[in-house]
């Protein structure tokens, strides 16, 4: 009976351990799909840099929509050591600020945060400036020619032909920026030109006798310099005419003495067929050839206007 009883209790105890085997196995155990596999978990990490990315960048543009640009910093305040602050931008050169806004002085426009000069303005004030120097270095080239014309012009003389001048007209500037581009123009004459005041106390401007060397005619250059060089030029064109003549002689002398010889021939050449002629027909033909038909009919027209050809043909016949 104890035997029979303890074998009994011994078997639910074996039949309830397997159940108890296989909860532990399958806790300690995960299921085969617990784990994404490797396509899903690469689909997982594109998912979520997409959307980090579309994350940052709405942050970064709404930060910069709502973002408020700093005022300037005031210009009177600008020596001040309390004038530099986080909360507000420095004052640029060439600019006026007032209450935070920005204002480009006279001749310098707005480009961002700073003031750059105005190119329309400064390219007006070169050609001003090249007009200037053009009217006043031609009247100090003829001064320096002819000896005529103004040295010195007063610069209010200046002002009033700017006034009028066709640039400033087509340029459409306004009184204020044309008076500013006038200046400019002027300052620029002043660093350029040579100037003095008179003893009324007018300020007077004159081209440089150097710059105005490049403002000669070609006649007035030519002329002033076989001046300055006519001890020189005088000899050499005096020694090269009296070379092209005695060359010229010697040439007309070497022709003449090469066609004297020629018609010397040609001559004969007549005389003997004459002759010849005469003998055939029993002295009916005239032997004798009258000079002046031999010369008109041997010499070309252009030779016929100079005697001394002729005549030295004759000479040459008498010596032989």
């Amino acid at each position: 009976m104890s035997s029979t009883r303890s074998g009994r209790h011994r078997r639910p105890s074996s039949s309830s351990s397997v159940p108890s085997n296989s909860l532990l196995k399958s806790i300690k155990e995960p299921p085969h799909n617990f784990f994404p596999s490797k396509d899903e978990f690469l689909r997982l990490v594109a998912v979520l840099a997409i959307a980090s990315s579309v994350a940052v960048c709405c942050n970064i543009f709404f930060t910069l929509i709502n973002r408020q640009p700093k005022p300037f910093c005031d210009s009177h305040n600008s020596h001040s050591p309390d004038s530099i602050s986080d909360f507000c931008e420095p004052c640029p050169i060439n600019g006026e600020c007032n209450q935070g806004k920005l204002e480009c002085v006279r001749g310098y426009r707005k480009h961002g945060k700073l003031c750059v000069e105005d190119g329309d303005i400064n390219e007006t004030a070169k050609k001003l400036l090249k007009w200037i120097e053009i009217h006043l270095c031609e009247a100090q080239a003829q001064f320096l020619c002819d000896g005529l014309g103004a040295v010195w012009v007063r610069e209010d003389d200046i002002w009033k032909e700017l006034d009028g001048h066709d640039l400033v007209q087509n340029v459409g500037l306004d009184n204020g920026t044309f008076m500013y581009t006038k200046q400019r123009a002027m300052d620029a004459v002043g660093r350029l030109l040579e100037t003095r005041t008179d003893p009324h106390g007018i300020k007077e401007l004159k081209c440089p006798d150097s710059l105005a060397e490049h403002y000669k005619p070609v006649a007035c250059r030519i002329r002033q310099w076989l001046s300055e060089h006519a001890l020189i030029v005088f000899p050499v064109s005096t020694l090269l005419i009296g070379c092209t003549v005695l060359f010229w002689k010697v040439r007309q002398r070497q022709y003449i003495s090469s066609r004297v010889e020629e018609l010397y021939h040609q001559v004969c050449e007549i005389l003997e067929d004459n002759a010849l002629l005469s003998k055939r027909e029993n002295g009916e033909c005239e032997p004798w050839v009258v000079a002046s038909r031999l010369r008109d009919h041997l010499l070309l027209p252009r030779e016929r206007k100079n005697p001394v050809l002729w005549k030295k043909e004759l000479e040459y016949w008498r010596r032989s």
